[in-house]
């Protein structure tokens, strides 16, 4: 079967007859010696259940997306490392942990990714249940942990860095989820069980504490300050699990958005001066259409109907909806609807538990496609008369470019359906194609390597951005194409999802077209530069210079 898979993915020519006959699926890539571990498998307490995280990013800059999954553990013993994959290329990959130096063993959560101090090189902040880890890139292929003032000790969750005061550093927002006591539970439930739908089952987050965020300032200078109160985004009342930065209302600078576990969403403006505004209720993007608390976990920001304003796609709780807010920016300012049921997205996300998303051309056609992973907290539901499954399968909705998305999670292929108990994921080529390809850290198993074959014939414009005036990985700087008589736009960021980095360089699906006609950067600092007549292939783009490297 594997020959005949092989030989049906040639091409395959006739006298007058040619047939493009690549299998356009998702496929399994390699595996990967590295095995997830959370708690038990009965999952009896809440911080067993949540999962970790994954990241795509070049490590010591050769070229290549590198793979770093974080790890968990057990309440009793956290000792079991995060795992960093080393990419030799053709699929090939090296665990390189021991060298590097970012064998952290916590209770492991989230990472992002971000080069705090515009050296040249990623470092890379790891949340945990238990105190946060900031490791700074030597430069050389290895990392020394720092103490920057982010070590925070609570239940971390979601990290993001923008720059919020346009100073040209990064800043750090770290989702805390919930106050955790699992020895005052004990004494209050002495079986650690409470109940849904009948079943007795692991409690929360109902009648956990709530855990303000924290928003962190970086002083360039190597550390942070905790700005969360004088930003104005303390929030005593949410359990936070996703987060975004992301300039929704079009001013040139980084508002921020949080997915939260059965409290409303928060949608925080900013001012400008790396002072927030909550907004979140009168925004329109806290709630559901019927006006209820979700129970949002991840999260990802894009522009999936072409109107040229930042869209929202939040993964919920089974027998919920994944909520898409469309941005009707004007109507008033940073306004949003609740259209998931007009994009034709509710009803097949009811069965399942969402955790990370991400907006992606991932058929190259031009248009923003969603991709989920799926897993329930509660094994008990396997074997019970509830109708829902511990293992999931993930999802994908192909965007038709008429503001509906058709499920076609079913015709992607075996990998995709395939249940597992999905968490963390991340997006970025790691074979160099210029189509983007997905891993996901699955709870208590093996990660899932998938790779992209999607694009068929159809080819990519692909964009590195590097800052010089503002941050150098560029995060805020917003991208627009002109593709024939279609507009897409793009933007930086690296935190997506859940508890998740993907590379943050920009695809732009042709399509049937040739090429981008012009292309507009808009730096985060008010910057414009133009290009014109991009051909497919990658591109590296340095602010205020231009092009610097062309790879076809």
């Amino acid at each position: 079967m594997n020959f005949l898979r092989e030989y049906l993915t040639a091409l395959l020519v006739l006298p007058g007859l040619w047939f493009p006959l690549a299998a356009q699926e998702l496929e399994m890539g390699p595996s990967l010696d590295f095995l997830h571990v959370a708690g038990t498998p009965e999952k009896r307490y809440i911080v067993e259940t949540m999962g970790s995280g994954v990241a795509l990013f070049d490590y010591d800059e050769d070229g290549d997306l590198d793979i770093y999954l974080v790890n968990a553990g057990t309440l009793e013993d956290a000792g079991y490392p995060n795992r960093l994959f080393r990419n030799e290329g053709e699929w090939r990959f090296t665990d390189v942990t021991d060298r590097a130096g970012v064998g952290d063993r916590g209770f492991g959560q989230g990472v992002a990714v971000a080069d705090i101090d515009n050296d040249g090189d990623s470092d890379i902040y790891l949340t945990n249940y238990g105190p946060n880890v900031l490791y700074r890139n030597n430069g050389d292929g290895t990392f020394s942990p720092t103490v920057a003032n982010v070590e925070d000790p609570r239940w971390s969750s979601s990290a993001a860095f923008g720059d919020i005061d346009g100073d040209g550093f990064l800043d750090l927002y770290v989702c805390n989820y919930l106050d955790f006591d699992r020895e005052l539970l004990d004494r209050l439930i002495p079986r650690r069980f409470c109940e849904w739908k009948g079943l007795q089952v692991q409690c929360g987050p109902k009648g956990f504490g709530f855990v303000s965020g924290a928003l962190y300032h970086n002083t360039g200078r190597g550390r942070f300050e905790d700005w969360t109160d004088q930003a104005g985004v303390a929030s005593q009342e949410t359990y936070q699990l996703g987060v975004v930065f992301s300039d929704l209302d079009l001013d040139g600078d980084q508002d921020l958005y949080v997915a939260t576990d059965t409290t409303l969403n928060l949608l925080f403006e900013n001012l400008g001066d790396g002072r927030f505004r909550d907004v979140s209720l009168v925004s329109g993007a806290a709630l559901s259409q019927a006006g209820a608390e979700q129970a949002g976990m991840g999260v990802d920001v894009g522009d999936v109907n072409g109107d040229g304003r930042q869209d929202l796609f939040v993964t919920n709780f089974s027998d919920d909806y994944n909520t898409l807010y469309l941005n009707r920016l004007g109507q008033p300012s940073l306004t949003f609807e609740d259209a998931t049921d007009l994009a034709g997205l509710g009803l097949a996300s009811l069965p399942y538990l969402g955790w990370s998303t991400f907006l992606a051309d991932l058929d190259v056609d031009g248009d923003l496609d969603i991709f989920l992973v799926n897993g329930h907290v509660y094994p008990e539901v396997d074997g019970s008369e509830v109708n829902a499954s511990f293992r999931q399968p993930m999802q994908v909705f192909l965007n038709r470019g008429d503001g509906t998305f058709e499920d076609s999670s079913q015709n992607l292929g075996p990998a995709l359906s395939e249940p597992r108990s999905s968490r963390g994921a991340a997006l970025g080529d790691l074979d160099g194609d210029a189509s983007q390809d997905v891993v996901v850290n699955v709870m208590d198993g093996s990660p899932a390597v998938l790779r992209n074959g999607l694009a068929g014939e159809r080819r990519s414009v692909v964009l590195r951005l590097i800052g010089k005036d503002t941050n150098r990985d560029a995060f805020g700087t917003v991208v627009r194409a002109n593709v024939g008589s279609k507009s897409y736009v793009r933007e930086v960021r690296g935190a997506r999802g859940y508890l998740s980095h993907s590379d943050p360089r920009l695809h732009y699906g042709l399509g049937e077209s040739v090429k981008i006609d012009t292309l507009t950067i808009e730096w985060p600092h008010g910057g414009r530069e133009t290009l014109a007549d991009l051909a497919p292939g990658s591109y590296t783009v340095v602010e205020g210079v231009g092009i610097v490297a062309v790879k076809e």
